[in-house]
């Protein structure tokens, strides 16, 4: 029976799944990209199931040496994962796309909700001794900018308006009339190609953008500039896309209202400048990259990544849900 090698963290997050899987053998293995392709080679793996942990060298020269491999993120983004050096050496890369997005579009509104009614701020007080509390705001009526609107940033779009009443602006690479539907469906009454409009016009910015060329530190000091005085930004997406010291800028200064972050440049959270900790300052709300961290997402990844698996082993390159032949659905604006 053939041994699937998945890192320790992803094999807890569904182990029933893992454990329970036919055909196959999963054991669990570190993570960390040494220890990893030391567990290749000592099981001669030709398939490994990953989570966000950066490889960036031996484990594509463990794999290679097994002949055509397979490395299939139990997730969707894949920026961790070299595909230059996964194709030098015959190594196939997947994703689980679908499996996540009911769960970030949730928690994008829940930390959306955490700013709007100073959540974080009034809990941490109560817990000090204070009962006392502050205005927030209300969600309906206000404008929530979607920026890359592609599956998640659809269903915050959708919850956002049909749920909270709000009015939705999205933007994205995409021509208006490939995502007409999109557009109806999901409540959104302006889309554009133009990052500034869209800034320009938000109460609240969701940032759903991949990390592509196009997209590192797209939102920086510049386009916060853009945002309304007062505006609040929420990053479910990736951290390579923002700048985070320009953010730490504009929320010390006063200008934006309060920033809720998942995701960060480096994970766990390192500040780029030690000056500029996020930590810091009173206006964020920061969790630790687990926007797609539930059960019900776990269980749908874990299952992804297993049939992506089973169809490599199997020889059906045509069922795989691979990283290079996804059709553009969360993108930058230019």
């Amino acid at each position: 029976m053939e041994t699937i090698l998945v890192t320790e963290l992803e094999f807890a997050k569904a182990a029933e799944v893992f454990r329970d899987a036919q055909g196959v053998r999963c054991e669990p293995a570190a993570a960390d990209e040494t220890g990893l392709a030391r567990a290749v080679a000592a099981h001669g793996a030709r398939a490994v199931i990953v989570g966000v942990a950066p490889y960036r060298g031996p484990l594509y020269e463990a794999l290679g040496r097994n002949g055509p491999a397979l490395l299939a993120r139990f997730g969707v983004g894949h920026d961790n994962i070299d595909k230059t050096l996964a194709r030098q050496h015959g190594i196939v890369v997947t994703n689980t796309p679908g499996a996540l997005d009911s769960s970030v579009a949730e928690h994008t509104l829940w930390l959306m909700g955490c700013l709007a009614r100073k959540v974080v701020r009034a809990e941490t007080r109560l817990r000090g001794g204070e009962f006392v509390g502050e205005a927030g705001l209300e969600l309906c009526g206000k404008t929530l900018g979607i920026l890359g609107f592609g599956a998640i940033g659809r269903r915050v779009a959708g919850i956002a308006h049909f749920g909270f009443g709000m009015k939705v602006a999205a933007c994205d690479q995409i021509s208006p009339d490939k995502v007409a539907e999109a557009i109806a469906t999901h409540g959104v009454e302006d889309y554009t190609t133009d990052a500034e409009s869209l800034l320009r016009q938000s109460d609240f910015l969701s940032v759903h953008l991949p990390v592509v060329p196009s997209t590192l530190r797209f939102v920086n000091a510049a386009r916060l500039a853009w945002l309304k005085p007062g505006a609040l930004l929420i990053n479910t997406a990736r951290g390579a896309v923002l700048d985070e010291e320009a953010l730490y800028d504009a929320l010390a200064s006063g200008r934006l209202a309060g920033a809720a972050l998942d995701v960060f440049v480096r994970e766990p959270y390192v500040p780029a400048d030690p000056g500029k900790d996020l930590r810091t300052l009173e206006n964020v709300v920061l969790t630790p990259h687990i926007g797609s961290n539930t059960r019900e997402a776990n269980q749908r990844m874990a299952v992804a990544s297993l049939q992506n698996v089973r169809d490599f082993l199997a020889g059906r390159p045509e069922r795989l849900t691979r990283v290079d032949q996804l059709v553009p659905g969360s993108s930058s604006c230019p």
